[in-house]
């Protein structure tokens, strides 16, 4: 028992890590989004999809060690890092299980803020765009072609020498 308990707190550990991993990377991209940086956006939404995938086979993982077979998505997350049992895990094994489930909670919490506030900032910068073009698709009716004339036109009286 012990054994398998031992492999959901590494679980856990891993689940925790790539969630840190995921929220620093939401903070990176809001802020190449706030500087229209669009090689910083699309190279940290790659690094989002590589994590979210790592989560899924983590959860995967998990669902393996599970005894009982396939479970609904939605119970998934309970099912998957259940409590651990009182009286089978000893009391530091209990701790750390405890100190990981707050930390991890925590975790998931900032990235669901910090996912909506990115969504947030892709609406905004979305928006803008839109009024960018439509400004330049109704300047091209009003826009004239500048006069080649010059700054300073020429006087009509030419210059004599009296020498």
């Amino acid at each position: 028992m012990d054994q398998e308990l031992t492999i959901s707190v590494g679980l856990l550990e891993r689940r925790l890590d790539l969630m840190r991993e995921l929220a620093g990377s939401l903070e990176q991209v809001q802020t190449a989004v706030v500087r229209s940086d669009l090689g910083g956006i699309e190279g940290q939404t790659s690094r989002q999809r590589k994590l979210c995938e790592a989560l899924r086979q983590l959860e995967n993982e998990a669902l393996r060690h599970l005894p009982g077979g396939a479970i609904p998505r939605e119970s998934r997350q309970q099912k998957i890092w259940p409590q651990l049992p009182r009286d089978s895990a000893s009391p530091v094994l209990q701790k750390r299980w405890k100190a990981l489930r707050l930390e991890l909670n925590e975790v998931e919490m900032r990235v669901a803020q910090m996912n909506q506030v990115y969504g947030a900032l892709l609406r905004r910068a979305r928006l803008t765009l839109q009024i960018f073009m439509r400004v330049l698709a109704n300047s091209a009716n009003t826009y004239a072609r500048p006069n080649r004339e010059p700054a300073i036109a020429q006087s009509p009286l030419r210059e004599v020498s009296h020498v």
